[in-house]
C-alpha cells in the first residue's frame, strides 16, 4: 500500500544533499582566493653557479708571466761568484741583466774546461742524444769552435750582434771566430806570449835573431812542448819566416827551407850557450817563469797572464815582443769566446742580449783586467789606465796577434815539429835532416 509520508522523505533528503555541496563548493573558493597570483612575470635571470675564488688570488691582479730560463754553459773561470773579483765582475752583470729582463733568469751549468766531459765533448753528445737539453749560450775555447762549428751545434752570429761591435774586435779576434765568412763566436778573453827580460842585467832586449844570438844568456822558452806537441812559441818563429796562408790553398804548411831556417836558429843558441842545453825541458811559459824569478835566466817567455798576475814578484822586469828572424814576431792569441746555441728566437734575443752585454768595454775591460787576461777589443783596452806601461805595450802586441794557424791535421803536424826540434837540440839530427823527417811523416 502506497504511503503518504514518502514524497515527504524524498524532499527532505534532497534538500540535504543540495546543502551539503553547498558547504564543499564554498570551502575550495576560500582556498582559490588565498593563494596570490603574481602581476607580471620575472625576467631577470638566474646567476649562474660560481667556483669561489682562491684565498691567495687578488681579483684584478694580471697574472704574472712564465719565466724563461737562459742556460749558460761555462768553467768554473767564467762563474758569477763573490769568492774572486773577476766572479765578483761577472755576479753584477747577471744582476744587472735579469734586472732588465724581469722575464728571464740565468743558470749556469759547470763543466769540465776540455777534453773526455768538457764543454765541447758534452756539446757534440748532447746534441747527437737529447738536444733539447742543450744550452742557449756557451763558454768555449777559441780553438775548439772549428769542431763545433762543423758539427753544426753554435748559431752564425753576422746578423744578429752589432756591426759596431764587430768592428771593434782586435784582427786576431774576428779572424778566430769567423768560419767560411761567418761569425760564429765573440772571442771574450785573450792570452799569449811575450818576453820578459831583466833590466838589472840587460838594457836592451834583442829584437831578432842576430840580436838573441849575439847577447848574453841564458834565455829560456817552452822547447820542450807539451803533451808530444809543439808550443805556440815555436810557431811564432815559423811563421815569421813562412808565409801562412800561402797563396796556394793546396800547398802544404811545413815547408823545407823555411823549417830548417827555425831549426837552425835554435841550435845556433845552444851551441853560442844563449839557450840553455836542456832548453827542451821546459814545457810551458809557467816553468819558464819559475826559473826567470829564481835568476836562472836573463831573458825569458812568459804568458800576459801570468806576467799580470805576478806584477809583485817580477822586479826590474820590462817586457817586449818575442823576437823573430827580422823583427818582433806576431803573438799567437789563445782564449775562450762567447757562442750562441739556441735556435728558438726568443731564447736567442735573451742569450744575444747577455753576450753583447758581456762583450760591452765595460764588463770586457773589467773582467780581464780583474782576471789578468788581455780583452779582445779595442775600447775594452781603452778602459785601463792608458798611461800604463804594460797597457801601451798590449796594444801593440794585440793589433799584431793572429790565431793559431788552421791545419787540418794539426796534431800530426805539431807532434813531427816537436820531434825535430828535440832532435836538433839534442844532436840526433842537422836541422835540415830534422826538417826533412818532419815533412816526409806528415804527408
Amino acid at each position: 500500500m502506497y504511503s503518504q509520508r514518502l514524497p515527504w522523505l524524498a524532499i527532505a533528503l534532497v534538500l540535504l544533499l543540495g546543502c551539503a555541496a553547498a558547504l564543499l563548493t564554498g570551502c575550495d573558493l576560500a582556498a582559490i582566493e588565498a593563494t596570490p597570483v603574481p602581476e607580471t612575470p620575472m625576467d631577470t635571470p638566474l646567476a649562474p653557479e660560481t667556483t669561489p675564488a682562491p684565498t691567495d688570488q687578488v681579483e684584478g691582479t694580471p697574472v704574472a708571466p712564465s719565466v724563461i730560463t737562459v742556460t749558460v754553459w761555462t768553467t768554473e773561470a767564467f762563474t758569477p761568484t763573490q769568492t774572486i773579483t773577476s766572479g765578483q765582475v761577472l755576479l753584477d752583470q747577471v744582476v744587472t741583466f735579469e734586472a732588465a729582463h724581469p722575464d728571464a733568469r740565468l743558470e749556469f751549468v759547470l763543466k769540465k774546461p776540455q777534453g773526455k766531459g768538457g764543454i765541447l765533448d758534452f756539446l757534440l753528445t748532447t746534441q747527437a742524444v737529447v738536444p733539447s737539453l742543450l744550452p742557449d749560450l756557451v763558454f768555449l775555447e777559441i780553438g775548439e769552435l772549428g769542431s763545433a762549428v762543423q758539427a753544426g751545434v753554435v748559431q752564425p752570429l753576422n746578423e744578429l750582434v752589432p756591426s759596431e761591435l764587430v768592428a771593434d774586435l782586435y784582427p786576431f779576434a774576428q779572424e778566430a771566430g769567423t768560419y767560411g765568412e761567418q761569425l760564429y763566436a765573440l772571442q771574450f778573453q785573450a792570452n799569449l806570449d811575450h818576453l820578459a827580460y831583466n833590466t838589472g842585467r840587460l838594457t836592451v832586449p834583442p829584437r831578432s835573431w842576430p840580436g838573441v844570438l849575439s847577447s848574453v844568456g841564458p834565455y829560456i822558452f817552452p822547447a820542450g812542448g807539451q803533451a808530444g806537441l809543439i808550443n805556440d812559441d815555436f810557431l811564432i818563429q815559423y811563421l815569421a819566416v813562412r808565409s801562412w796562408p800561402a797563396e796556394n790553398a793546396d800547398e802544404p804548411f811545413l815547408q823545407q827551407d823555411a823549417l830548417t831556417a827555425v831549426l837552425q836558429y835554435y841550435r845556433d843558441g845552444v851551441t853560442r850557450g844563449v839557450f840553455p842545453a836542456d832548453v827542451v825541458g821546459y814545457h810551458t811559459t809557467d816553468d819558464c817563469w819559475r826559473d826567470y824569478l829564481g835568476d836562472e835566466a836573463i831573458l825569458t817567455h812568459v804568458s800576459a797572464h801570468r806576467y799580470l798576475t805576478d806584477e809583485d814578484s817580477r822586479p826590474s822586469t820590462a817586457m817586449a815582443p818575442i823576437p823573430t828572424i827580422n823583427g818582433a814576431g806576431a803573438a799567437i792569441s789563445r782564449g775562450w769566446a762567447l757562442a750562441l746555441v739556441a735556435s728558438d728566437t726568443t731564447r736567442q734575443s735573451l742569450a744575444l742580449d747577455f753576450m753583447t752585454q758581456l762583450m760591452s768595454p765595460e764588463a770586457a775591460g773589467a773582467w780581464n783586467q780583474a782576471a789578468g787576461y788581455l780583452p779582445t777589443r779595442q775600447a775594452a783596452l781603452g778602459t785601463w789606465d792608458e798611461e800604463d806601461s804594460y797597457t801601451r805595450f798590449a796594444s801593440q802586441l794585440l793589433q799584431t796577434a793572429r790565431p793559431r794557424p788552421r791545419i787540418a791535421n794539426y796534431t800530426q803536424v805539431a807532434a813531427a815539429l816537436q820531434k825535430a826540434v828535440e832532435d836538433v837540440i839534442s844532436g840526433a839530427a842537422t836541422p835540415e835532416e830534422a826538417a826533412t823527417q818532419a815533412i816526409e811523416s806528415t804527408q
